[in-house]
């Protein structure tokens, strides 16, 4: 059993006081660099600096507690995860890793152990990359992963990155000096809600994260022919938006049938002229796919081309695809993987492995750290959603996994 309860009351208590922060009958709107997600940021840093940890914020605006080692030689063992939203999302997302994170190092310092390593909570700033379209926009600063498109980017309003950043304490003119070095940090271990069915169907408490999910982004542009509603014949039609919506039932079928690869999504179509009068002239769509396996997601961009040619054959449409981005995707590794079902089973709780099919900070900082996750169940397998709800005893599971997990790796480093 636990040598060092986790006060799993209190816990869920900052939970839910930060989970009033941007809270709406729709759902959670504390997007990246908005006024909520700045009283998220002052609540997350006062509750760090009454755990007694000695709080900065880097230029790229991820908020930093750190307490000392008795070894201070020693490279950090970084916690935590991430406190912005999507729009309408959910209370747990990110929320609960950065929270338990707080609730481990303060039942530490009640409990008078001092790790060897010093430890660092770390809230990263926009991992959810809604309001500019770039995603974990702090972790890939703090690896050294951005691109100049992410420092370049605008919102839709055309608002752009830099002055959010000075809102929130960064600084983009020097945001390379938040870069850590490869040796650096020990670790980053880092609890999330699964944000999936599979732990909350077989009613295991700890899901021992394989490796996160690579994703392939694509827009589809189709030009047909925009004509009168009522008097253009059927069988000379190029209705463009037709054409869209063959592939996205091909694209569906992509993986619920031929099992190309784990998932296929179709999130947004658009029509041109969008006139219910006007037979669509140009209409496109935006989608995904995501797998662990890097060449399920060649084979899915493969077979993506070859039935868009074939639609645009048949249609008598042109069809262009545009590949946006690749994401690779990251593994654990297997030592890693062995740490933390050791901690569970020093918890006395279930586990069984899981893949990640959503992204996470934790895929930037394994390209400087060894890192390896953990997660607990999510109701019915939502999140990103109003209805998104971990149980009260699942988030104190976790944090308390989270809490031997450091104590492993502290005393294995």
């Amino acid at each position: 059993m636990p040598q060092y309860p986790i006060n799993t009351p209190r816990l869920n208590q900052t939970l839910d006081e930060l989970g009033h922060l941007g809270e709406s009958p729709d759902g959670m709107d504390r997007v990246a660099y908005s006024p909520e997600d700045i009283a998220g940021r002052d609540y997350t840093i006062k509750l760090m600096q009454q755990a007694g940890l000695e709080t900065r914020i880097d230029t790229a605006g991820n908020i930093i507690g750190r307490r000392a080692g008795s070894d201070d030689t020693l490279p950090a063992i970084a916690i935590g995860s991430h406190t912005d939203t999507v729009p309408k999302g959910g209370k747990y997302d990110g929320a609960l890793g950065v929270m338990a994170s707080i609730e481990v190092v303060r039942t530490l310092i009640e409990q008078g152990h001092q790790t060897r390593h010093p430890i660092e909570v770390i809230s990263f700033t926009n991992e959810e990359g809604t309001r500019f379209h770039r995603w974990l926009v702090g972790s890939r600063s703090m690896a050294g992963l951005l691109e100049q498109e992410d420092l370049d980017a605008v919102d839709d309003d055309g608002y752009g990155l830099g002055p959010c950043l000075a809102d929130i304490g960064g600084d983009i003119s020097r945001i390379t000096e938040a870069v850590r070095a490869p040796g650096e940090l020990a670790a980053y271990l880092e609890l999330h809600i699964e944000q999936g069915p599979y732990l909350y169907r077989s009613g295991t408490q700890i899901g021992v994260v394989t490796g996160i999910t690579g994703r392939a982004v694509f827009e589809v542009e189709i030009e047909g022919k925009a004509n009168h509603a009522g008097t253009t014949p059927m069988a000379v039609r190029r209705d463009a938006l037709v054409s869209a919506a063959k592939l996205v039932l091909a694209i569906q079928k992509m993986t619920a049938e031929q099992e190309i690869c784990r998932v296929s999504t179709v999130g947004s179509i658009k029509a041109v002229p969008n006139a219910v009068n006007v037979i669509p002239g140009r209409a496109s769509i935006g989608l995904e796919f995501r797998d662990t396996d890097m060449g399920a997601l060649a084979a899915a961009e493969q077979e993506l081309r070859r039935i868009t040619d074939q639609t645009a054959v048949n249609d008598g449409v042109d069809i262009e695809v545009n590949r946006h981005r690749f994401t690779s995707s990251v593994p654990v590794a297997p030592d890693m993987q062995a740490l933390v079902a050791e901690a569970a089973e020093n918890c006395g709780m279930t586990w069984e492995s899981v893949a990640s099919g959503a992204g996470h900070d934790a895929q930037a900082i394994a390209s400087i750290a060894p890192m390896a996750m953990l997660f607990v169940p999510s109701v019915d397998g939502i999140s990103h959603s109003p209805e998104e709800y971990s149980t009260p005893e699942d988030c104190g599971n976790g944090a308390q996994v989270l809490l031997e997990l450091l104590l492993l790796a502290d005393g294995r480093f």
